[in-house]
Parts: structure tokens; sequence; C-alpha cells
């Protein structure tokens, strides 16, 4: 996993934000997404961006 202290353009705690109606948290083995309204879930993904992605994805399918 990438450190976000160590990258020097970004804050701890400010990455990209979850699409409106999900929500995406860190598990064990990665990052997942819940739907808000019926509770999918999917990933693990290996990163919260990808996580992010794959939401807005689902979001627009």
């Amino acid at each position: 996993m990438t450190d976000p202290c160590a990258l020097p353009d970004r804050l701890p705690g400010h990455g990209p934000a979850d699409p409106d109606g999900y929500l995406v948290e860190e598990v064990p083995d990665g990052y997942r997404w819940t739907c808000r309204a019926d509770g999918r879930t999917a990933g693990p993904f290996p990163s919260r961006e990808e996580a992010v992605l794959a939401a807005a994805v689902d979001r627009t399918a």
C-alpha cells in the first residue's frame, strides 16, 4: 500500500472523495466499496483510488 504521508503533494486523510451513495473503507486485504442504498459491496481493491473509481463506475451502470 502507498503511504499517503510519503507523497509530498497530498495531506494525510485527503484522498479521493467517496462517490455519492457509496462508502469506501479500508479492509484487511485493501479497500472495498459499499452501496448505501442496497448494501452491495465490491472488493478488495489494492488502493483507495481504485475502489473509488470502481464505485463511480458502478454508480453510472
